[in-house]
């Protein structure tokens, strides 16, 4: 683990784009382990949050409108429970999603 927190941490060094993906509804994960040894390897809360929206929109070339909250951008909102710029695994503890103004998704939590 020391190794790919190290390679992590000398590729954002470098400038590196990192960007955020899982096969979250194909199987059953918790990525807050893996938020936590992101932070581990030196990266902010921001960084992490730009993995997640902002990076990959714009990687994908969809970043006139995705991966942001702005007019005309289409959004799906998850609302956390609790504060992820304090604790980075609160972006697993889920108290809903939206899509289109509809709660799509109940609570989720990594603790369930």
């Amino acid at each position: 683990m020391n190794t790919a927190i190290a390679q992590l941490r000398a590729w954002i060094a470098s400038g590196g784009t990192v960007l955020f993906g899982t096969d979250l509804g194909a199987v059953d994960y918790d990525p807050s382990e893996e938020y936590a040894l992101m932070t581990d390897a030196g990266m902010s809360f921001g960084q992490i949050l730009a993995s997640l929206t902002t990076t990959p929109a714009e990687q994908f070339g969809e970043a006139n409108h995705l991966g942001q909250i702005a007019v005309g951008f289409k959004a799906d909102l998850v609302v956390l429970k609790g504060d992820p710029s304090k604790n980075i695994r609160a972006l697993t503890d889920v108290a809903f999603t939206l899509r289109d103004g509809k709660i799509i998704a109940p609570a989720y939590s990594s603790a369930n």
